[in-house]
């Protein structure tokens, strides 16, 4: 009678942890496109690339420019230059010279591209993660953002939300052109470099439409009259040096208003019930 009641007992352990273990969830790797998908993507995407077939040696021609920006998946070179321009790209977290100055060395220095663009987004994850604290992040991507603090020691916490993430953003893009021009200032001086300070404004802040490449800054100029004005955007057609040239958000401010008048106007012509 004992052996029957052990044996009972040890089945009915084994079938309870069988249940349990059908029971237990189990963790996924991420949500959405599984790995398996994306790497079936990537080796599809690649073997058309190979039958279109690729120019080797067109590639390793200089690069039109230098690109510093964010590791944000939004930006991407297409935004830039259409399929006949050659980037070279770093990035890290915030467009920071100081975390990648090896790679902008070997743009600037050995691939002889004869311009620096630094780019950010209108919506720095970077600069909010300063501005809102990030104590609970993993201490590689702390080191990251505490480079930032001499580009933002001026940042002013009276002022709106979004007018000091803008200003920060702005404040950070400057800081950068600003080492740029320091570290690189006999090309500079010689005019074989030109270091471009931009925006893409992801969010219309400045009101020129989502996705505008903004430029703030050249060679350390930052007044947006006298950049609109400089020598070498002479050939650029006015409408889009108003467009893409200066800090200026007194259009996106038009809009808004011009937007709420218009609101205004359709909401008095409704009809009452």
């Amino acid at each position: 009678m004992k052996k029957i009641l052990t044996i009972f007992m040890v089945f009915s352990l084994c079938f309870a942890g069988l249940a349990a273990a059908k029971m237990r969830s189990v963790n996924k790797i991420r949500a959405g496109v599984p790995p398996y998908e994306i790497i079936k993507k990537v080796l599809a995407a690649n073997n058309q690339a190979v039958q279109r077939g690729i120019d080797i040696k067109q590639s390793a021609f200089t690069p039109y420019l230098t690109w510093l920006t964010d590791p944000d998946p939004r930006i991407t070179s297409n935004l830039l230059l259409n399929k006949g321009g050659k980037v070279y790209a770093v990035r890290n977290f915030g467009n920071q010279l100081t975390l990648a100055i090896g790679a902008i060395d070997y743009g600037v220095r050995y691939l002889l591209t004869p311009v620096l663009m630094i780019t950010a987004n209108s919506d720095n994850q970077a600069v909010r993660f300063f501005m809102n604290g990030y104590q609970k992040l993993s201490p590689a991507i702390r080191r990251d953002l505490d480079h930032l603090y001499l580009a933002l020691v001026h940042d002013n916490k009276k002022l709106a939300p979004k007018i000091r993430l803008r200003k920060n953003i702005e404040a950070n893009v400057d800081y950068q052109v600003a080492l740029a021009l320091s570290r690189y200032h006999d090309r500079v001086q010689s005019g074989r470099l030109v270091v471009v300070g931009s925006v893409l404004d992801f969010d219309n802040t400045y009101g020129h439409g989502t996705g505008r490449l903004v430029i703030i800054n050249i060679n350390g100029e930052q007044d947006s009259a006298r950049l609109k004005n400089m020598s070498m955007l002479r050939y650029i057609k006015p409408a889009l040096r108003n467009l893409s040239i200066g800090r200026s958000v007194i259009a996106r401010q038009k809009a808004v208003a011009g937007q709420r008048r218009k609101a205004s106007a359709a909401a008095r012509k409704r009809p009452r019930k």
